[in-house]
């Protein structure tokens, strides 16, 4: 699969599921596409039978190294030179995307659920690059918030302008 859509073996159909619902089929070419215009990403779910053997596209080492080639640059992960460091996130989710959200929080390192809508993870990262990570699978709706817990820094995501005043306020103590 290295060799990308323009040189295929076999021609294979692919489905995606977003929310819930598979579309597709798709053909190599048309997944190709996808992934150059950023429509599929590592955290895609994504078959090649409609209703069944959704994975992410991350568990496919094929698929990654084909999503690599199509953005011609490595594929965006937690900044590996980054200190390990231990992240609360806490996630409402309404829209549907609970799975989506789950799969991609879990492929950036060991968590502990604490609670219906919150996680302990560890990770080499910063708040703000899990944050545009985690954001991707998340609707409208949703709500998300990571406070890097040895830095004391904090990344949102859909919150009002006015609690986003106020976080700020709060976090800006001067000690």
């Amino acid at each position: 699969m290295s060799s990308g859509p323009d040189q295929p073996q076999i021609q294979r159909q692919w489905f995606i599921q977003v929310d819930g619902q598979a579309y597709g089929p798709f053909d190599d070419r048309t997944l190709w596409d996808y992934m150059v215009e950023g429509r599929v990403s590592s955290q895609s779910l994504i078959s090649q039978t409609a209703n069944t053997g959704y994975r992410p596209v991350s568990a496919d080492p094929g698929l990654m190294n084909w999503l690599a080639q199509a953005t011609d640059k490595p594929v965006p992960q937690a900044e590996p030179q980054a200190p390990p460091t231990v992240f609360m996130i806490m996630a409402e989710i309404k829209s549907g995307s609970g799975m989506n959200f789950l799969q991609t929080l879990q492929t950036l390192g060991p968590t502990q659920r604490l609670g219906s809508a919150v996680w302990i993870l560890q990770a080499r990262a910063e708040a703000e690059t899990l944050r545009n990570i985690l954001s991707q699978p998340l609707g409208a709706d949703d709500r998300l918030f990571i406070l890097d817990s040895f830095a004391n820094k904090t990344a949102w995501f859909n919150l009002s302008s006015e609690m986003d005043a106020q976080i700020a306020q709060l976090w800006n103590i001067e000690r």
